[in-house]
């Protein structure tokens, strides 16, 4: 894909739109960014800009007609109206995610789901570098897609995936794809669970025959995505054993390929975090297995894995009470995930702005788990109203109130969980902030 002397515009000046400006300035485009937000919200992110990309603020779309592309940014909705006068004439609208899969010479790795993709693509890398294979990770985490492609590394992209990038492919094709997932989340900008699932399909849109996708057996919708998919597929489960695939038994990891069982890691070998999210382990594994990487090399990585900060992180036990910080547990799928990770009794802090979830399982999920509930942020009467009454709670209107009042209703033995199944933005910066500011809660304590 040749840009020079082209006129693109680059939609949103986050993290991602200022590494495709920036990108594509490099290689000879004019580049024109917009973003909806007034300047003076943006300073940080202009003065990160090379020199020669022109801005535009408060307005969600370029006003020239000469425009030659529309790259977007993952928070931006491709329907947006705004969009539509660029379409009529004809302006291709891609994603971050397909600019750089145009210009990326080296295999791609890809996973995407509902929940889990940062932890299964970060420990998919380790067990790559761990083997001494070149490779760059990156992607919806850390460093964006579009600043890694140059220079290419060697043997492999390991990309994280989501629904929002993926609305705006058209040729993205990675050699392995990953599905690990798929719950109700994003409904506020996508719609219907019908539509999010679409998205996430679009993974393996182009994946042919000789390519590869990891598929979670135990997942029904993911099941059914993948019905008439082209590529070969190897499965992935924590509740039954499989003829070719990656499963758990007793406790164990288990490869099954070419008639041959190899046992890799037992959980008990796992920091605790990565022990409780054994289906990342087992797409981690196949994934790494079907790149080349021996099992036997496997175990010395996975033992090391720390695991990643805000799911599931132990944070502190207080009085035999332990705390846990799952704040990038942010739809209802990741919050029961986490919930059912644990056989003790567990003090559940819920809540924040809602981002379009259905409530109503919440009382059939926290049966014979959920001890004490503690609720905040702007969801809050929504869930009230979901439970009716069956399970006991009280309201926090702070972090530190909702620590506190969990350490209250704790006895030795007790789980206090921090896993919001909602979105941070009512009362944080992000996820991450809401995390932080639960661990210097806890510490205060």
């Amino acid at each position: 894909m040749d840009v020079m002397g082209k006129h693109i515009a680059v939609i949103g000046l986050a993290r991602t739109g200022v590494a495709t400006a920036n990108f594509l300035v490099q290689r000879g485009a004019r580049v024109t960014v917009c973003d909806q937000k007034p300047r003076e919200q943006l300073v940080d992110a202009v003065m990160e800009l090379e020199p020669g990309i022109e801005t535009r603020f408060e307005t969600p779309a370029p006003e020239e007609a000469a425009v030659d592309l529309i790259v977007l940014s993952p928070g931006v909705d491709i329907h947006n109206p705004a969009l539509a006068p660029a379409r009529q004439r004809g302006v291709e609208i891609i994603s971050e995610l397909e600019l750089a899969s145009r210009l990326c010479t080296t295999p791609i790795i890809a996973v995407t789901g509902t929940n889990g993709k940062t932890t299964t693509t970060s420990l998919i890398g380790a067990l790559l570098k761990g083997a001494g294979y070149d490779i760059k990770v990156g992607g919806n985490i850390g460093v964006p897609f579009v600043a890694l492609v140059d220079p290419p590394p060697k043997d492999y992209m390991v990309i994280e995936v989501s629904s929002f990038q993926l609305e705006a492919v058209e040729t993205f094709h990675p050699f392995i794809s990953v599905i690990l997932n798929l719950t109700p989340d994003h409904l506020d900008r996508h719609g219907s669970i019908e539509t999010y699932a679409a998205l996430k399909e679009r993974i393996a849109a182009r994946q042919t025959e000789d390519d590869w996708m990891v598929v979670n057996a135990d997942d029904p919708c993911v099941k059914k995505m993948v019905e008439d998919k082209k590529v070969q597929k190897v499965w992935f489960s924590t509740q039954y054993e499989l003829a070719v695939g990656g499963y758990l038994e007793e406790d164990t990891a288990f490869l099954h390929w070419g008639g041959s069982t190899i046992p890799v890691i037992e959980m008990a070998e796992l920091k605790p975090s990565l022990a409780r999210q054994m289906e990342n382990v087992l797409a981690a594994v196949i994934a790494a297995y079907l790149a080349g990487v021996d099992p036997a090399a496997m175990a010395p990585v996975l033992r090391e894995f720390e695991g990643l900060p805000h799911r599931l992180e132990w944070v502190r036990t207080v009085n035999g009470v332990d705390f846990i910080n799952d704040s990038k547990g942010t739809n209802i799928g990741a919050m029961k995930k986490s919930l059912n990770s644990f056989d003790r009794p567990v003090i559940l802090i819920i809540g924040g702005k809602d981002k379009g979830g259905d409530f109503s399982a919440l009382k059939e999920i926290f049966q014979g788990r959920v001890k004490f509930l503690i609720l905040i942020g702007e969801a809050r009467p929504k869930i009230e109203a979901a439970l009716n009454g069956s399970f006991d709670h009280e309201a926090a209107d702070s972090m530190d109130a909702a620590v506190k009042a969990a350490f209250r209703h704790a006895e030795p033995g007790d789980v206090v969980l921090l896993s919001p199944a909602c979105a941070s933005f009512d009362m944080f910066r992000d996820y991450a902030d809401r995390g932080e500011r639960f661990r210097e809660c806890v510490q205060r304590l």
